[in-house]
């Protein structure tokens, strides 16, 4: 469209477009069969696509999500090219899913290996730089799990989803509260004045008059008081 075909007092070409109002009606059954391809799709990838995404999962919808964009609007692209891409990305999909059932290597090369986030109430940092995992994330996940403080966990592992597994401890321990530091009543009853733990990785020691030691386990020197969790 040229510069001097455009008016902002065009209200027709704003609302409408260069083309003719017939086309409106095309585009709502463009769309209801956009729809129903997707729909069709998405079912035929599998249910995992549904929850939690893995990287090829994530690749596919997001492949899925721009091949439908162009001709839903373009009245010069039929749904032809991309009900065939769609097929074809439906084809791989199965065929890297089949390949990855019977070769476990390539499976773990595809989506990534799951990985220990966590360890007896310590954070393992080297997992969370790996991941690019803030605590603050990590924490605020925790807490939607009902976590209140780390000594309550045995192992959270980071699984290639980007979904935690929690696995609880049989005898909690005191912890790193990751409660918001906003409710100070709630870490004043959760307090354990026996122990201090690392703000950084969550280890645990003893309590001592002025700590000034850094941590054995990452080498911090912030220290907080431990926690342990209360009953709701």
């Amino acid at each position: 469209m040229k510069q001097v075909d455009i008016s902002l007092s065009d209200v027709t070409r704003l609302v409408l477009g260069s083309h003719p109002p017939l086309f409106l009606l095309e585009v709502v059954i463009r769309a209801l069969i956009c729809f129903v391809i997707i729909i069709v799709a998405l079912r035929l990838l599998g249910r995992r696509v549904a929850s939690q995404y893995t990287l090829i999962e994530l690749s596919a919808v997001i492949t899925l999500a721009g091949t439908m964009g162009v001709p839903l609007l373009d009245d010069k692209r039929g749904l032809l090219p991309p009900l065939l891409i769609v097929i074809g990305l439906l084809a791989m999909q199965h065929l890297m899913g089949h390949i990855s059932l019977h070769y476990r290597s390539v499976d773990r090369l595809l989506v990534g290996p799951e990985r220990i986030a966590l360890e007896d109430g310590r954070l393992q940092l080297d997992t969370l730089r790996g991941t690019v995992l803030s605590r603050e994330k990590m924490f605020s996940l925790l807490r939607c799990r009902g976590v209140q403080q780390l000594g309550q966990l045995s192992r959270v592992y980071l699984e290639p989803s980007g979904a935690l597994t929690l696995i609880w401890s049989d005898t909690p321990q005191p912890g790193l509260p990751i409660v918001p530091h906003d409710d100070k009543a709630l870490l004043a009853a959760m307090q354990d004045d026996g122990h201090l733990a690392c703000a950084s990785c969550g280890h645990v020691i003893e309590q001592q008059p002025a700590p000034n030691c850094a941590c054995t386990r990452c080498h911090a020197q912030h220290w907080l008081p431990a926690c342990v969790s209360v009953e709701d």
